[in-house]
């Protein structure tokens, strides 16, 4: 029988969050991205939640204070990728 192999789920964590961080990936691609991690996390037991963040990437996002997709209808999807996992 081969042998296991087995990969570091923190390592991959910080490596979908450094992703997401990023302003060059488009929404689709880190939409890809933190449901891969989400299936991961889950399946491992090493779900924590996660979190919005702003574009500075500093604090939570909060829709009622940094944008309204009322004024820009692209707001909601590009925020909704700005994530950060626990």
């Amino acid at each position: 029988m081969a042998k296991r192999k087995t990969f570091n789920v923190d390592d991959l964590k910080a490596w979908v969050n450094d992703r997401l961080a990023d302003d060059y990936l488009t929404p689709e691609h880190k939409r890809g991205l933190y449901n891969a991690l989400d299936h991961v996390l889950h399946k491992t037991g090493n779900y924590k939640g996660f979190g919005y963040v702003y574009v500075d990437d500093v604090r939570p996002c909060f829709p009622d204070k940094v944008g309204n997709e009322a004024v820009n209808p692209a707001w909601t999807e590009y925020h909704d990728a700005r994530r950060f996992y626990y």
